[in-house]
């Protein structure tokens, strides 16, 4: 929130709302902010406290804080009333701090400096013991300090002020902002911080939390403060004005369903609205001497009195005429009272406080008073709003109501069909705002009705087909926070001229269209393709409107249609994306084909270098867009080098094999109708010859692959000459030798072919040429050979291999003796010489002097 942080002092806000100035927590700012007026420097705190502080404010700042810690732990000091505090004079304390630090205008250096000091010398600059324990303080940041005072204001400032202060807050909505985002903050950091977190900020607010949650049970009503705070907006009247009309209401189920139900006279098909007009007619006498135990809660007296004194009088005949009306069950009697009480609290325009009030003394008085044998009270309540209020019953009349809905919109002949699907859209849309709004709860009940009615896929399914084009089947998908992510509201009027403008623009000329006669020879409105082709090409409702193609409008102008495409193009993968298996599959096949072709025909958008075309170029990001919304991962179209002649060809070949089932049908050909059939297989002969080779690998053990499924079927039975054979088109004179047949691909041996694939990706694994010169090829040698394993395993084979070939030398040839014999002269060789040194040894030892020698007995122990 971009604003001005010295707005909104304590100081600031006093002068603008008088109610602060009576709070305890502004008198004991102004006592504490006087003292730091009158604080003068200390000599008690040591220089070398403040090494690494260089800013002269903020040394001085610190020191004037430490005199006030000192003084107060010591009790030199002492605030007015501080016994009224009720254990928040830390709070107030550190909220003065933080209120300095914004009017001093310290940045973030500056308070980093300044925690770190009062962390570290919480008592100020005393060096003993005192018997008061002192204020922690943590190490917060500039915008910790920020969202903390803030935050402190909200809870605060509102925690125990008279409801009129809501009606002065809203009149500004600068200061509204401010404190509906401090209750923001509060929720959010209860969030964020839960006991076990461990960060300075969330160390500040737990502690304050325990002060906050001790005073908060003291007052009941202090939820439905922050649900009215959330729920404000900068308004002229007041909340606490009187009853906005005599509290009766005529039409008691939704208006909008009323009007659409009188149509055909369906009010009465069900009990629900005969069940409300008895609950609104009821003349029983009451009072409002239950009321007289409220003055102390903030809410419209008279106006929730009244309504609770009804109530108490249609307790009195409750079992007897109301809990088993028309032999509906208690629980739905019930259900349809509380319902109808929605309606009447929206209708006297109670506040949250009013509502949760009247919702006290309905449970106090079921529980306490009522003698009734089928108890009614609203067991599950969770605090609500008017807008909450009317939302839930508009839901709950829809979902009683729907399958009388559903049978109207059966009737194909029904004028108001169309008025029930834009309701039940209506509706829908509802479904998905609450879901969204429901975190506290409030919407609970009537979600859970809505998807017990709605949940099967053949529900939606049987919604989808009745009212196409209204996104109803994406109710439940998570990913998309309204109902249609594509669609608003009806153009404005700037965008409606373009596009009027654009239905004018003659066509420019596109050289070499691929026989544009084509379309119209062979289009046979029979054929099961014409039908996908017409739906897919099918005219956009003139109120829907699908935003995300509303980039394309400024090309609409010299690309006449491309807007219009644009919105096909939308509602078709819409459709798509509630499709699965085969007919996802086919349906993505038609799309394409469609696509590229409704591209080609229409002159205006694609030009002679299409590469060039930004419309089409940003139609294909459109599209693209659409998918990744939808989540569409299987269904894509080409967008690079687009040959339009080659793809109008596929589209040929796609519709022949999608229709050749009904053609093969032989009540199909009568009579001229059967020359043209005749004339297009001829047609379509050409096209299969042409790309036969190109989309089947046929093989003479595995049949044929097919390469290209989505236009192309290599089974012989889809072989034009077949079915030309098979409509007799041969006695047709015009016809006659005019066919010739197609064979299917020379069949190739399945691993011949894998070889040669396998050739022409790695051709360096095959042996080429004359290269004789090594058994091994140079690549696959350096293969063999790279890697530390490789080159172990070669080395100690090798290694194996040397030492076997010099064992069989040695055993089983002539070197093996010459080294025996050689071995043994060395050995004679050995032993002589070393004869020879021991006699030699021996006549030195002998010539010795034996009596200057020690004696060396050997020995070994027994």
């Amino acid at each position: 929130m971009s604003i001005n942080r010295k707005d909104f002092s304590l100081t600031e806000l006093a002068d603008k709302f008088d109610f602060i100035k009576e709070l305890h927590l502004y008198k004991f700012y102004q006592e504490i902010d006087k003292l730091y007026e009158d604080e003068v420097n200390s000599k008690e705190c040591k220089t070398n406290l403040f090494s690494g502080i260089d800013d002269p404010y903020v040394i001085t700042f610190l020191i004037k804080v430490s005199g006030i810690l000192k003084r107060l732990l010591n009790k030199e000091i002492y605030v007015n009333d501080i016994k009224k505090l009720e254990g928040k004079e830390c709070i107030y304390l550190k909220y003065w701090i933080y209120d300095k630090l914004i009017k001093l205008g310290f940045d973030r250096y500056d308070v980093n400096m300044s925690f770190h000091f009062l962390k570290k010398n919480k008592k100020g600059c005393i060096s003993f013991t005192s018997s008061e324990k002192p204020c922690n303080f943590y190490k917060l940041s500039l915008k910790d300090i920020y969202n903390m005072k803030n935050l402190y204001d909200y809870s605060e400032l509102l925690f125990k002020g008279d409801m009129n202060v809501y009606d002065k807050i809203s009149e500004d909505s600068k200061y509204l902002d401010y404190f509906k985002n401090g209750l923001n903050l509060y929720k959010s950091s209860k969030t964020r911080c839960p006991t076990d977190r461990k960060n300075e900020y969330c160390y500040e607010f737990n502690e304050y939390e325990k002060i906050h949650t001790k005073h908060k049970t003291k007052l009941p009503s202090f939820s439905c403060r922050e649900k009215l705070l959330s729920s404000l907006y900068k308004k002229e009247t007041n909340l606490n004005g009187e009853l906005s009309q005599d509290g009766k209401s005529y039409n008691t189920i939704d208006p909008d369903l009323h009007k659409l139900l009188a149509k055909d006279n369906l009010i009465d098909k069900k009990h629900l609205y005969k069940f409300y007009g008895l609950l609104e007619n009821h003349n029983g006498k009451y009072n409002t001497t239950n009321c007289n135990t409220l003055k102390d809660y903030p809410i419209k007296e008279n106006a929730i009195c009244e309504l609770m004194g009804r109530v108490e009088d249609i307790f009195k005949i409750w079992d007897n005429t109301y809990a088993t009306y028309e032999k509906l069950t208690s629980s739905e009697t019930c259900n349809y009272l509380s319902y109808w009480l929605h309606d009447k609290l929206s209708r006297i325009d109670a506040n949250p406080c009013d509502i949760e009030i009247f919702y006290i003394l309905w449970h106090k008085y079921t529980m306490d008073k009522s003698k009734n044998k089928n108890k009614c009270y609203n067991e599950k309540y969770y605090g609500f709003n008017k807008e909450e209020l009317e939302n839930k019953k508009k839901l709950f009349d829809f979902l009683i109501y729907y399958k009388i809905i559903k049978d109207k919109i059966k009737e194909p002949k029904n004028e108001n069909k169309n008025d029930y699907c834009q309701y039940i859209k209506v509706m829908f849309e509802l479904y998905k705002k609450m879901e969204q709004k429901n975190i506290s709860h409030s919407y609970s009940e009537e979600l859970k009705l809505f998807r017990n009615n709605f949940s099967s896929n053949r529900e939606l399914y049987y919604l989808e087909e009745n009212c196409p084009d209204m996104c109803l089947g994406f109710v439940f998908n998570k990913k998309f926070n309204t109902l249609c992510p594509f669609e608003e509201k009806n153009t404005i009027e700037l965008e409606k001229i373009n596009l009027n403008q654009c239905e004018n623009l003659e066509s420019s000329k596109v050289p070499g269209q691929i026989d544009k006669n084509n379309d119209e020879d062979y289009s046979f409105s029979t054929l099961p393709t014409a039908t996908v082709y017409n739906e897919l090409n099918g005219n956009i409702k003139t109120n829907t409107f699908y935003n995300i193609c509303s980039q394309l409008i400024p090309y609409d102008k010299n690309h006449c249609g491309i807007y219009n495409l644009c919105t096909k193009l939308v509602r078709n993968l819409k459709k798509l994306s509630t499709l699965e298996k085969k007919e996802r599959t086919d349906r993505c096949e038609y799309i394409t084909h469609w696509l590229y072709h409704e591209i080609w025909k229409n002159t205006n958008i694609i030009s002679e270098n299409i590469y060039e075309n930004v419309a089409l170029r940003e139609f294909f990001n459109v599209g693209y867009e659409v998918l990744r919304k939808l989540d569409i991962t299987d269904c894509f179209f080409n967008t690079m080098n687009i040959n339009f002649y080659e793809e109008k060809e596929k589209k040929y070949l796609h519709d022949y094999f999608k229709s050749h089932e009904k053609i093969n049908d032989e009540n199909i050909c009568k009579d001229e109708e059967c020359k043209k059939y005749c004339k297009y297989i001829l047609f379509i002969n050409d096209l299969y010859r042409k790309y036969i080779n190109k989309c089947c690998y046929c093989f003479k053990s595995e049949g044929c692959m097919e390469i290209y499924p989505s236009y192309f079927k290599c089974n012989d039975i889809y072989n034009p000459h077949k079915l030309f054979e098979k409509l007799q088109c041969s006695k047709l004179e015009e016809f006659r030798g005019k066919i010739r047949n197609v064979d299917t691909p020379v069949p190739e041996d399945h691993y011949v072919k894998m070889l040669t694939e396998i050739s022409v990706k790695e051709p360096h694994l095959l042996n080429w040429g004359n290269k004789k010169h090594s058994i091994i090829p140079e690549v696959v040698y350096k293969k063999i050979t790279s890697g530390p394993f490789n080159t172990f395993a070669l080395g100690s084979f090798g290694f194996l291999g040397v030492f076997l070939i010099l064992f069989i030398l040695y055993k089983f040839t002539p070197l093996g003796s010459y080294f025996n014999n050689r071995d043994a002269r060395n050995k004679k060789s050995y032993f002589e010489n070393f004869e020879q040194e021991f006699l030699e040894d021996d006549v030195e030892f002998n010539h010795g002097n034996m009596q200057n020698r020690r004696m060396r007995i050997a020995y070994s122990q027994v």
